[in-house]
């Protein structure tokens, strides 16, 4: 078995990465018992504990982790793509501008796609 992330809650849209994922990278998608449910093909490079698409999620969706809202998609994003900053408003926290700016710039992330 190759690389995995973590499904917590059975309405979750989002996993949790357990390794670093590289684009194109087939991923193991396991239940919190450590289960595989499925396969799928991760679209770019996510950190080690960050959250991947696990399907398409349209702009204004609620991200679900943990059975719960814990963001708003503020742009599409496409199933197997990475979810942070520069695609979801969390729902806990106000980060500022500058903050959100650094975190993708310090994770190199792709804010076009």
């Amino acid at each position: 078995m190759g690389k995995k992330m973590m499904l917590m809650g059975d309405k979750d849209i989002v996993a949790t990465a357990l390794d670093d994922i590289e684009n194109a990278d087939i991923v193991s998608i396991m239940s919190s018992d450590n289960q595989e449910l499925y396969t799928m093909e991760a679209k770019e490079d996510i950190p080690f504990g960050n959250k991947i698409a696990l399907r398409n999620i349209e702009k204004g969706e609620r991200i679900i982790k943990y059975n719960v809202p814990v963001g708003e998609c503020i742009k599409n994003i496409e199933k197997g793509r990475l979810v942070h900053v520069h695609n979801v408003k969390s729902q806990r926290v106000d980060i500022p501008k500058a903050f959100k700016e650094e975190i993708i710039k310090q994770m190199n992330i792709n804010t076009e796609v």
